[in-house]
């Protein structure tokens, strides 16, 4: 198998200064002949899915829907799915075809087709999820994605890694995925490792969170998800309220769950995770995000939902981190991510200033509050992994399999994906900008 390469597209439609609220997508193909779509990598979830041409929602209807009769290798299995989201939901049946990723073909990969979709889907860039979490989170009762392809060889090795870029000083944010390996070009140091505490989500322990090296007080949670489909970092509201008192934010919309801070940077801290006893720190670039009219919000934000105990890590931490996913051990490694064409902190915020004026707020805050009241399906299983995954052996150079590179260069919304790379996967899935 030749390695190939797919690009993460990042969902931005505003100025690229403006990069505080980013979705990435990526493109995958199903069927045979090839159909395209448009997916986000989501970690916090384990299930692939994709609209049906059966689906006649106006959801449905805005993206690309799966025409599974003109697929000569698609199986149906008459078995039907559903899954909610915090702001909505879809339902479908479930199907099998061949799926196409960096240029590789995975042969009957079990896939949800919606044939209805709720209305908060209808703006997503994005047509579906390819999901990456456990086996135990999965809502279609069958084997995820990932480890379809650990099954069939295609891996070199049961692993997958995110990096994420930044885009500011005139370059897009975007992002590679890494199926099978990692890229040693876009990080930098020794990765630490952070063994998972459940075999469910990609789930860690925390320790707590430093400002300016003091601890913050009164943290509940104990662990928090690591989650490539989350752009914020999504905290228990008592959680939220202490790291953004701290901050000296104040709440901006209560019922979003948002805390308004001073859009300058330059004397603001560095924050500092602990994570199984390991310190990941992040710049104010990471956590200030401007939503327009020259307002701006901290990264930091409270979670809508009452049941939440756990804090959920999205790409405003990943940004700074390069972060690889160890599906056969069980454990994430973090190492310095390199940005490329990297500027000042000076630079990105005068590039934020600028950016600030022109931006839409109305349109900003309807896709924060569409992405805040978002969460990753629940389900009822209790945490267990179906199926560890082997390593693959190879008897010659010419059947080893081979590293799924999805490297990434963002573009605007606005780009068609037809101009990017050919076999493009997802990096990101809550739509938030």
């Amino acid at each position: 198998l030749a390695s190939s390469q797919a690009n993460i597209n990042d969902t931005n439609s505003s100025p690229p200064g403006n990069r505080g609220f980013q979705s990435y997508y990526g493109n995958i193909q199903l069927g045979t002949p090839p159909q395209h779509f448009r997916v986000v990598f989501d970690t916090g979830s384990s299930d692939i899915w994709i609209p049906s041409v059966e689906c006649n929602s106006a959801a449905c209807e805005a993206h690309s829907r799966f025409k599974h009769t003109n697929s000569s290798s698609y199986s149906t299995s008459h078995v039907p799915f559903s899954l909610n989201y915090g702001s909505g939901g879809l339902i479908g049946q479930v199907g099998a075809d061949t799926m196409h990723i960096g240029g590789v073909a995975v042969p009957d990969v079990h896939v949800g087709l919606a044939t209805h979709m709720s209305r908060f889907f209808r703006t997503a860039q994005f047509d579906g999820v390819f999901g990456l979490g456990f086996p135990g989170l999965t809502r279609i009762q069958s084997q995820p994605p990932l480890y379809a392809m650990v099954q069939a060889g295609l891996l070199e090795k049961p692993i997958f890694s995110f990096w994420v870029r930044e885009g500011h000083g005139g370059q897009h944010a975007g992002g590679e995925v890494v199926l099978g390996g990692v890229n040693p070009k876009r990080f930098e140091g020794t990765a630490r490792t952070l063994p998972i505490v459940r075999k469910m989500y990609w789930e860690v322990e925390l320790n707590g969170l430093l400002i300016n090296d003091y601890p913050v007080p009164r943290i509940s949670s104990q662990t928090a998800i690591i989650d490539t489909g989350t752009s914020l970092i999504v905290l228990p509201a008592t959680d939220a309220d202490a790291v953004n008192q701290f901050l000296g934010a104040v709440p901006l919309f209560d019922e979003y769950g948002l805390y308004a801070i001073d859009c300058h940077k330059g004397n603001k801290p560095t924050i500092k995770f602990v994570l199984a006893g390991e310190t990941f720190a992040i710049r104010p670039s990471h956590y200030i995000l401007p939503v327009g009219r020259g307002r701006c919000v901290t990264a930091f934000a409270a979670s809508t939902s009452p049941d939440l105990s756990r804090w959920v890590i999205g790409n405003s931490f990943l940004r700074a981190w390069h972060t690889t996913f160890d599906v056969e051990n069980f454990e994430i490694k973090l190492a310095q991510a390199v940005q490329a064409d990297d500027t000042s902190e000076s630079e990105s915020s005068e590039n934020d200033s600028a950016s600030e004026a022109v931006a839409s707020a109305s349109s900003q805050l309807e896709r924060i509050v569409e992405a805040l009241a978002t969460a990753h399906p629940t389900t009822s299983q209790s945490p267990s992994v179906t199926a560890k995954p082997k390593k693959t052996q190879s008897s010659t150079a010419k059947v080893k399999p081979k590293k799924l590179t999805v490297s990434s260069r963002a573009s605007p919304k606005t780009t068609s994906s037809s101009a990017e790379t050919p076999a493009t996967v997802p990096v990101h899935h809550h739509t938030i900008e």
